[in-house]
């Protein structure tokens, strides 16, 4: 994977970038997660997409300590989302699920909310995601 860039952290993850290839890496902490930390994480991510148009996120979820609250989902897909595709360059949605299952169990409503406005592809790893995201791969 190519090296990236510190944007943002807080207690329960970070977002990074990697301009060249023109996506961010969102990850978790694995500390104890609440809504504010949560929506501050994405509202980052949010802002470095617009700041460098870049087309990708790449978010990885294998530390996410516990499922994103119903409110806190809600938000990401109805007030994030949105305000995303209105004023960046953001198409391509790469996701590695949490690791623990009852952590997992939002991903496929969520993935299948995104691949309704963005090319949204699901994976174990994060080295054949970030090649989706460099490559323009078919999403698989």
């Amino acid at each position: 994977m190519t090296p990236t860039q510190h944007y943002f952290s807080n207690a329960v993850g970070s977002v990074d970038f990697v301009p060249e290839d023109g996506y961010l890496l969102l990850h978790w902490s694995g500390a104890p997660m609440t809504g504010p930390e949560f929506r501050a994480l994405y509202a980052h991510a949010h802002n470095l997409l617009r700041r460098y148009q870049l087309r990708g996120i790449l978010a990885d979820h294998r530390a996410m300590p516990a499922a994103p609250a119903p409110a806190d989902r809600d938000w990401l897909l109805t007030t994030w989302l949105p305000a995303v595709l209105e004023d960046t360059a953001f198409e391509r949605y790469a996701v590695v699920p949490a690791i623990a299952p009852d952590n997992r169990l939002h991903t496929p409503a969520v993935a299948e909310h995104m691949r309704r406005v963005v090319t949204t592809a699901l994976f174990t790893d994060i080295s054949p995601a970030a090649e989706w995201l460099r490559n323009d791969a078919p999403a698989t």
